[in-house]
């Protein structure tokens, strides 16, 4: 999926509903095009939530400077949902971009907080940061990562936020695929070669 205002592509799992990118369709299209795969199996309760929240969080996220913003529902014994939005600085003349990575690990949240460094399948070293907080007496996760873009082209940026405090290994983790999944391209240039990774909605 691609955002031509920013030429950003990134990879995003299944059944994500993005509030943001949607490439060649305008946000109705694109819940059309959603909501067809639910057919058979989804009740019109849940069609009408998913139709609500889903023009909620577009027009939250229209000014946004956000390359790609949206939610992915857990359904089940533990329902849940988890949010995750990305920002890429493509601007390194003033050096801003190398320092992300030294500052991240610093940032703490709550005292289960951790921060920790993975390295992408193409030898990229990034930084999740993840803890939680408490908002209202409710207990939040929060995780935050970066990474460099192929090529030194700038930094990505993901602040995931999850409702369910047991999924916190989850939450890292799909903020990690959102890092390693994103790429900057020039026009007419096409995404790398993703196979590794699992189908997405494009």
């Amino acid at each position: 999926m691609t955002t031509p205002a920013h030429r950003v592509w990134q990879r995003l799992p299944q059944g994500w509903i993005e509030f943001i990118a949607h490439g060649e369709r305008s946000p109705d299209e694109w819940l059309e095009w959603y909501l067809t795969s639910s057919e058979g199996w989804m009740s019109d309760e849940g069609r009408a939530s998913v139709t609500s929240g889903f023009r909620s969080g577009v027009a939250a996220f229209a000014d946004s400077a956000l390359a790609f913003a949206g939610v992915s529902i857990i359904l089940g014994e533990r329902p849940s949902v988890s949010f995750l939005g990305t920002q890429v600085v493509t601007d390194t003349s003033d050096g801003a971009s190398a320092s992300f990575h030294r500052l991240f690990p610093l940032a703490r949240f709550g005292t289960e907080s951790t921060a920790e460094a993975f390295t992408s399948p193409d030898s990229r070293v990034g930084t999740v940061t993840r803890g939680t907080l408490d908002v209202d007496g409710r207990e939040w996760l929060l995780a935050i990562g970066e990474i460099p873009l192929p090529d030194d082209l700038g930094t990505v940026l993901v602040t995931g936020i999850g409702s369910d405090p047991e999924q916190s290994l989850a939450l890292s983790m799909s903020v990690a695929f959102a890092l390693i999944t994103t790429q900057y391209l020039a026009d007419g240039e096409t995404p790398g070669d993703l196979a590794m990774y699992p189908a997405a909605n494009a």
